[in-house]
């Protein structure tokens, strides 16, 4: 589960669907895109193989006494969880109740008003315009966001120590549903995906401090995450109608056009590219418009990519290395994605593994917020999106309510029973 490791994985996915669909896309595939791919891994792997060796071997050595900290409750006091579920559905209705009056009209359907709100919302970001909601309403909607990552990691974290009860397990898995409701009723799944990656690595580092970082939980990891693709992409394909979207694709189809299309629509850009009107356009868009609000510079409009047609197909998504390569070249992008993997491996290595929860927490919930960045390495270049204000507000609503909500009690065990001091 290392950043690198990850990256492969997901690469190696899209390439098997690309591969299942060559005759079906009727496309070629050139040596350069296959040079640009394999280099730009490498560039990532490396990256983040000279950070662990060069600063982090002497991690290894360190001592954490992990019996001591499997035995500390990290809690929340129940007032607290009610209190926020009641946040969270006030929140969304007024959500709910701005996107009925943006839309208007007698639409009965309530996916249609979703998916009517969605291309507006679309269509308002490539004029290089703001959001269409009411602006307080986005501020709500941020902190909704931010504890549902805040309780995402509580949620495993407590799974892991196996000291959560049924009505906790209600009450958080409650918030963690309503801070992805809003992604959904703007007819997206993102927010559900986002929150399963979070949900995954959460898992895997709090097994991890409780077990010791020696133990391996790859094979499982593998086996977990077979399942869960086999079972959620059932659910990601006949979402679309609920979400007030359609296809004409077979389920196997939409999968391979979703996961695989990315790969040959790199090869096709490689070949027939776009002109860069200016630096950082694609890939530091959100920097671009933070920029744009204080002079420096224009406001990008490439927060979607062009579609283009793949076999009887469309799509607009182009893997990690498209939109460092349009507004970089092809050394910048080396560098682009060197940097990220410094990021990730600086996070993982250096605050999360060895470390004891009082010290890295604030790391693990900013790390499982970013870690769609990586699932969705193979898609889509996601860094208009983490290198962002909304990101880092939303992080530190998660970071903050931690440090505000949660306290720790120790479990001793005295003849065989439990003891809170």
């Amino acid at each position: 589960m290392s950043p690198s490791c990850v990256l492969c994985i997901m690469f190696l996915l899209s390439t098997i669907f690309a591969l299942f669909n060559i005759d079906n896309w009727s496309m070629s595939f050139s040596l350069n895109t296959a040079l640009v791919i394999i280099t730009g891994i490498l560039s990532f792997s490396i990256a983040e193989i000279v950070f662990r060796y060069v600063f982090c071997e002497q991690l290894k050595s360190r001592h954490v006494n992990y019996k001591q900290c499997s035995n500390e409750l990290v809690l929340v006091s129940n007032w607290i969880l009610k209190g926020i579920i009641i946040f969270e559905g006030i929140a969304i209705y007024a959500y709910f109740h701005d996107i009925m009056g943006i839309v208007g009209g007698n639409i009965t359907d309530i996916s249609s008003y979703f998916h009517a709100y969605r291309v507006m919302a679309i269509n308002n970001l490539e004029n290089g315009e703001g959001a269409i909601v009411n602006e307080y309403i986005n501020v709500l909607l941020r902190f909704v966001s931010g504890f549902g990552y805040l309780f995402a990691f509580l949620f495993m974290k407590n799974i892991v120590d196996q000291k959560l009860t049924m009505v906790l397990k209600i009450q958080y898995t409650t918030i963690i549903v309503l801070s992805i409701l809003p992604s959904m009723m703007g007819a997206g799944r993102t927010g559900i995906l986002k929150m399963g990656s979070a949900l995954l690595i959460f898992y895997y580092i709090c097994w991890h401090m409780k077990y010791g970082w020696n133990k391996n939980l790859s094979w499982k990891y593998i086996r977990m995450g077979l399942i869960i693709f086999f079972v959620s992409a059932p659910s990601f394909y006949y979402s679309l109608e609920m979400l007030g979207r359609e296809t004409g694709l077979s389920l196997l189809d939409y999968i391979s056009d979703y996961v695989g299309s990315s790969i040959f629509l790199l090869n096709d850009y490689l070949q027939n590219p776009t002109v860069c009107d200016s630096w950082g356009e694609e890939a530091l868009f959100s920097v671009k418009k933070i920029l744009s609000s204080l002079g420096l510079a224009e406001t990008s409009t490439k927060y979607n990519l062009e579609f283009r047609r793949i076999g009887m197909l469309y799509s607009n998504v182009y893997t990690f290395f498209r939109r460092p390569i349009h507004d970089f070249g092809y050394f910048g992008m080396y560098v682009f994605v060197s940097l990220i993997s410094t990021l990730f491996s600086w996070i993982y290595y250096k605050k999360i593994k060895y470390q004891e929860l009082r010290k890295n927490y604030k790391w693990i919930i900013a790390y499982g917020y970013l870690y769609y960045w990586l699932v969705c390495s193979s898609i889509v270049q996601y860094s208009g999106n983490m290198i962002s204000f909304g990101a880092f507000v939303q992080i530190g609503i998660a970071v903050l309510g931690y440090k505000v909500f949660v306290k720790y009690e120790r479990v001793d065990n005295e003849n065989g029973k439990e003891k809170f001091i």
